[in-house]
């Protein structure tokens, strides 16, 4: 699932939870079953029969009601009260819930990258479920994401592991080989070659790949290939050190080059798409939705590969996912164990929600299935092969409560490198100095 577009609003939703602040409630949800409105706990809706109420949103929610439905032919005594809510409204009302301990579903969507914040302010909100997870059967940046302090807070389900998506037809009218694109160095020679000679369906020039100055993208993609955050594990600051810099150098170079087409904000980005204006984006597995849906009419014309490397970089990168965590509260906990490890663990269940909504799973036992070779005939050749073995060598990023918070900070930064020039050494020396200022340390 892609990564939320509202980092700011969720990260504001955390923070004021963590000064103790009460957020108002969550604006309409749309009740997709009967049952109670997702009230804090489940409610028996008859004799033997209870009600699980689950927040999520998107194609997670249809995902999960169809998990719901087989889980229910061995078990029609669990009945299920769905309420989907946008992101937003699932972080306005858990801070909420959290900070007063009433009104929590019994099961919660939430992102990997926002879960940590919750797990920091309140460590005993969510039911522990190491009892039900095999660590081995996940790829370890999901369980990064989902263990933190000793305790599993939450189960991991979907990943975001990138790779470079290409338009097969730019290349060669270009004379690009796709398979040369070893480096970002490379990749900058490639898309001199496209520029100069490729057009978009309306007459401009193709750049090579789109980037947002105003984002952390492009240089925490490198960065992460590196095998760096903005934090080590100790919870330091580490944005001014040898890899953060060398990252936000070769963004520069690669966005000073003028081979990236500017975009600002999601809308945006999926125009890139539509209007067939860039020849390659680098993104998570994910964007096969995004590309299919977007220009149906590019069909045969996409394929993958692995992301270009930097020099001394020796990992693959994950760009979004969510997992799901349990209510500490609530009135059945062993039947939301057991339903949380079902949905997540049946590789049936897993190959369908991939298929159907685009969810790549985290469960590795799922990857022998035929989709991961056989690919998908929208894309020349098999579109997965690069997504599987990047899922397998993703840096073990430590997880901080104040990534989201830090990263809004770092994109100022950002901005300041590609579009005023800044120095990036200077720039990112101040901004260490402010992050041991707010952060400690």
């Amino acid at each position: 699932m892609k990564k939320s577009r509202k980092k700011r609003l969720l990260a504001t939703a955390v923070a004021i939870a963590m000064t103790g602040g009460l957020l108002a409630g969550c604006g309409k949800t749309a009740q997709t079953e009967a049952g109670p409105a997702g009230g804090s706990s489940s409610e028996k809706s008859g004799e033997g029969d209870i009600t699980l109420a689950v927040w999520a949103w998107d194609v997670a929610l249809m995902q999960l009601k169809d998990c719901a439905a087989k889980y229910q032919e061995e078990h029609p005594n669990v009945k299920f009260d769905f309420v989907e809510m946008g992101t937003d409204q699932v972080y306005k009302k858990l801070s909420t819930s959290l900070s007063t301990g009433n009104g929590i579903a019994d099961i919660i969507q939430i992102e990997g990258d926002v879960i940590t914040g919750y797990e920091d302010k309140f460590p005993e909100g969510f039911l522990d479920l190491s009892d039900i997870l095999t660590t081995d059967d996940f790829v370890q940046s999901k369980i990064n994401e989902c263990v933190y302090n000793g305790k599993t807070h939450a189960f991991p389900w979907d990943a975001g592991p990138m790779g470079f998506f290409y338009r097969t037809d730019y290349f060669e009218q270009a004379g690009v080989e796709a398979g040369s694109i070893k480096t970002w160095d490379d990749l900058i020679e490639a898309g001199k070659k496209v520029e100069a000679v490729c057009k978009t369906p309306g007459g401009d020039p193709v750049k090579m790949l789109p980037v947002n100055p105003q984002r952390t993208n492009l240089y925490t993609m490198i960065r992460n290939e590196l095998g760096t955050g903005l934090f080590d594990a100790d919870g330091k600051p580490i944005v001014n050190n040898d890899n953060s810099i060398k990252a936000m150098e070769k963004a520069k170079q690669i966005y000073d080059s003028g081979i990236c087409l500017d975009y600002n904000g999601w809308d945006e980005y999926e125009q890139c798409v539509v209007n067939e204006s860039v020849a390659c984006i680098p993104e998570a597995v994910w964007m096969i939705g995004t590309i299919k849906d977007k220009s149906p009419k590019t069909e045969g014309k996409w394929a993958s590969i692995a992301l270009p490397a930097i020099d001394g970089g020796k990992y693959s990168c994950n760009n979004g996912g969510s997992d799901l965590a349990a209510n500490a509260k609530t009135k059945y906990p062993e039947q939301v164990k057991d339903f949380i490890k079902f949905a997540l663990t049946d590789k049936e269940l897993q190959i369908a929600g991939l298929e159907k909504y685009g969810l790549y799973p985290s469960y590795k036992p799922s990857y022998d299935a035929k989709i991961f070779t056989a690919g998908d005939p929208f894309f020349s050749g098999n579109v997965y092969a690069p997504f599987v073995e990047a899922s397998n060598n993703i840096a073990d990023i430590p997880a901080s409560p104040n990534v989201l918070e830090a990263n809004d900070e770092a994109a100022v930064s950002c901005t300041q490198v590609y579009l005023n020039g800044a120095d990036v050494k200077q720039t990112f020396d101040a901004l260490q100095e402010n992050f041991e200022n707010k952060y400690g340390h």
